[in-house]
């Protein structure tokens, strides 16, 4: 199953060494599922990870979100974006994961964002045959 998994979720993973989130995006990677990225998303996930009340929360040293970035950027299939894309969702800066889910041929999109639940993301992703799930139905699917 190819997927991607949201920013929100993988600053999570990236600032715990336990969790749900850490858990998944493992049982991602060791399930052998592809993980489908851009380096746009990879941009926004630095920039949150740097974010002051962020650091203030998750304490990561500047080397150690290089490093998480550069581990997510080898895992992961890093798919090119076209900046003309757009697409059916109410905030704009959503549509970097729209993107990025269609140009990596992604099956689900694990988000927690209501956005990509509902109208009108959620019917054009339907057509698509993209589903949109939390990473707690992800993570049950995913476990055996």
């Amino acid at each position: 199953m190819r997927i991607l998994v949201d920013t929100s979720i993988l600053v999570r993973a990236g600032a715990s060494s336990q969790g749900l989130a850490r858990d998944l995006l493992l049982a991602i990677l060791t399930g052998k599922h592809p993980l489908i990225l851009s380096n746009e998303m990879l941009h926004e996930l630095a920039k949150v990870l740097r974010y002051p009340r962020m650091m203030a929360l998750h304490g990561l040293p500047e080397n150690r979100i290089y490093d998480f970035v550069d581990f997510l950027r080898e895992a992961a299939e890093i798919v090119p974006l076209n900046p003309l894309f757009t697409a059916p969702i109410r905030d704009v800066n959503d549509i970097v994961v729209l993107q990025t889910a269609i140009v990596g041929e992604a099956e689900v999109i694990c988000t927690r964002d209501r956005d990509f639940f509902e109208p009108p993301a959620s019917p054009f992703l339907k057509k698509l045959g993209i589903a949109v799930m939390d990473d707690i139905a992800l993570i049950k699917r995913l476990r055996p």
